[in-house]
């Protein structure tokens, strides 16, 4: 009868485990990509202020990566955009408090926006940026990963060299 019962038990618990386990597996099921994004940003342990709404929409496309604000945007992501030519990329802005930026950029003077890049409802990557709380402008330098970092820090070159390997990859730059 031990026997019985320890068996019944342990079978139990496996079988809690694996719904666990599955469960993980659709967390995103049935929310929205908007949803999915802002869950990402708090993940990252950032408070949101404010949901901007879907921002952008595009399907990535080699011709994409000669626009100076794309290069900018897929200079400070981790991957390389091949992966994603031909795909949908949706991004979701988020004002956000707690970023590593608000060291380097007064929250008396700025707000840092994150944006939140998804493909098929995955969370690819994103950028901060600044923006002065004056004229609500994107301060200059470009944009930073969604951590805050630089495009040096992302990709271990400065700007020079991360712009010739870039021309040699995906074309020439145009505005």
């Amino acid at each position: 009868m031990k026997i019985r019962a320890t068996l019944s038990l342990f079978l139990s618990l496996v079988l809690l485990t694996l719904a666990g386990c599955g469960n993980q597996d659709n967390l995103s099921e049935g929310k929205t990509d908007e949803q999915i994004a802002a869950d990402y940003v708090q993940a990252l342990g950032y408070t949101i202020v404010a949901h901007e709404g879907e921002a952008t929409k595009y399907t990535l496309e080699q011709k994409t990566l000669e626009n100076l604000d794309y290069m900018q945007l897929w200079g400070v992501q981790k991957q390389k955009p091949d992966a994603y030519f031909g795909k949908d990329i949706v991004t979701y802005p988020f004002i956000v408090k707690g970023h590593p930026l608000e060291q380097q950029y007064s929250p008396d003077d700025h707000r840092i926006c994150v944006a939140v890049m998804l493909v098929d409802s995955k969370v690819i990557g994103g950028t901060s940026v600044p923006l002065s709380k004056v004229k609500n402008l994107v301060m200059v330098g470009g944009a930073y990963s969604i951590e805050g970092k630089t495009l040096k820090e992302v990709k271990g070159l400065n700007y020079a060299e991360w712009l010739e390997h870039w021309k040699k990859t995906y074309g020439n730059v145009t505005e």
